[in-house]
């Protein structure tokens, strides 16, 4: 079951999955490469999640523009709520991305690698998710399309 979330999501599941992913990446990089390494992950899955964003927020209009015209009306409500379910959560890829670096206390982590391989792991899961909510609003807004012309 784990491995069909993985394939679904992106991302590993399973404690042993994560490991073995972690390790075949970070493979025989000094820290400091590794870091840099999944560093620039965390900043390509924000970079797609400031493009997913901005998409979402056109749908949205397009969502507003078919509720003013008579549009099923249900149909656009539930495409609207999956959109901005789906524009909350790609929201949070949007955050800063210092804390993996730091403990509680403040100190420099030890293992600041995995924290930010975590990272990776935790934006990748939030895009994949919000992705297919977007997909699901815009099949709403197709099917209500379809039934408006008809």
């Amino acid at each position: 079951m784990l491995k069909i979330l993985w394939r679904l999501f992106g991302v590993p599941f399973g404690a042993e999955d994560r490991a073995t992913v972690f390790a075949e990446m970070a493979g025989n990089r000094s820290k400091e490469s590794a870091i840099e390494f999944f560093r620039d992950g965390a900043s390509h899955n924000t970079a797609k999640s400031g493009a997913l964003l901005g998409a979402q927020g056109i749908f949205v209009v397009v969502d507003i523009f078919a509720i003013d015209h008579g549009w099923p009306r249900n149909v656009i409500l539930a495409s609207m709520l999956l959109m901005l379910a789906g524009s909350l959560l790609v929201m949070t890829n949007l955050r800063g991305t210092l804390w993996p670096y730091r403990k509680k206390s403040g100190e420099l982590q030890v293992d600041a690698v995995r924290a930010v391989f975590h990272l990776v792991l935790r934006r990748s899961l939030r895009f994949n998710v919000a992705l297919y909510l977007t997909f699901l609003s815009i099949i709403l807004l197709a099917l209500a399309a379809i039934a408006f012309t008809h």
